[in-house]
C-alpha cells in the first residue's frame, strides 16, 4: 500500500480553504451536464397541453417542428454529434486536493493550484457559452442554467408546405428513408398555425408505417431539449 506523504505541521493554527473551493462549486456544476439532455424534450416559455392516448415506446424519436404551416426537421442527431465532438475538444480541468487544514506556510501553494483550476473552468465555461452547432434548419446553443439545448430556427430555411409534403419527392419523404419504422418513431411539435402541414406529414408517416407522437406548442415558445423535460409519446 502506498504511504501518503505527510505534510509538516507547524504550531500555528491551520487555515481552512473551504471558502476558496466553494467559489468554484457553481462553475463545476454547470459543466457536469454532458449527455444529460440528450433524450428528453423540454419546452420553455409556454404551457404544454398534454395530448390524449399517449403510450410509451422503446423506439428512437426523431423530432420535427411545424411552424408557419411548414415542416422543419430538427436533426437532433447531427446537433448532438457536433456537440459531442466539441466536448471532446475542451480542456481537462483537474480539481486539486486540499487538506481540511493547511499549514499557513504552504497556503500560497494550494491557492495557486486553486487559481489554476478556476482559470481552467472559466475558459471551459466561456467556450461552452460561445459554442453553437449547426443543422440545416437550426442553430443549436447550449444552455447552462438549467442545462439544455436551445433550437433556434434559421430564418433562411423556409421548410416544406403542405403541398410540398404531399409531393412524391418531398424532402420529408427523403428524410423518412433514413429511418426504420421497426426501431424509429416520429415526434411532432405543432404550433397553432400549422395543423394543415402537421396532418399532411402525419398521413405520409402513417402510410410509411411509422408511429407518430405529437405535442401542441404555443406560437412564440422556444424549443429546448433538457434533462428536466418530458418525452413525446406515441399516440
Amino acid at each position: 500500500m502506498r504511504r501518503r506523504r505527510r505534510i509538516r505541521q507547524s504550531g500555528i493554527p491551520g487555515q481552512n480553504l473551504d471558502s476558496f473551493l466553494d467559489i468554484l462549486t457553481n462553475t463545476v456544476g454547470v459543466l457536469m451536464f454532458v449527455g444529460l439532455f440528450i433524450s428528453i424534450v423540454a419546452v420553455e416559455s409556454g404551457t404544454i397541453v398534454r395530448t390524449p392516448i399517449v403510450s410509451e415506446t422503446r423506439k428512437n424519436a426523431h423530432f420535427f417542428e411545424f411552424r408557419n404551416n411548414r415542416l422543419h426537421y430538427l436533426d437532433k442527431e447531427e446537433a448532438e454529434r457536433e456537440i459531442n465532438q466539441f466536448f471532446q475538444s475542451l480542456p481537462q480541468c483537474y480539481e486539486p486536493y486540499v487538506p481540511p487544514a493547511v499549514d499557513p506556510e504552504i497556503v500560497p501553494y494550494y491557492l495557486d493550484l486553486i487559481e489554476e483550476y478556476r482559470r481552467c473552468l472559466n475558459v471551459k465555461t466561456a467556450r461552452v457559452e460561445q459554442f453553437s452547432a449547426e443543422t440545416t434548419a437550426y442553430e443549436v446553443r447550449i444552455k447552462l442554467n438549467p442545462t439544455g439545448l436551445i433550437y433556434l430556427p434559421k430564418p433562411e430555411f423556409s421548410g416544406e408546405t403542405p403541398q410540398e409534403l404531399r409531393s412524391p419527392d418531398s424532402q420529408f419523404k427523403q428524410i423518412l428513408k433514413q429511418f426504420d419504422p421497426r426501431t424509429d418513431y416520429l415526434a411532432f411539435i405543432v404550433r397553432p398555425d400549422s395543423f394543415e402541414a402537421f396532418r399532411a406529414a402525419r398521413k405520409q408517416a402513417w402510410n410509411d408505417g411509422f408511429d407518430v407522437g405529437w405535442e401542441p406548442l404555443e406560437l412564440n415558445s422556444i424549443i429546448v431539449f433538457g434533462s428536466g423535460g418530458r418525452a413525446i409519446g406515441v399516440q
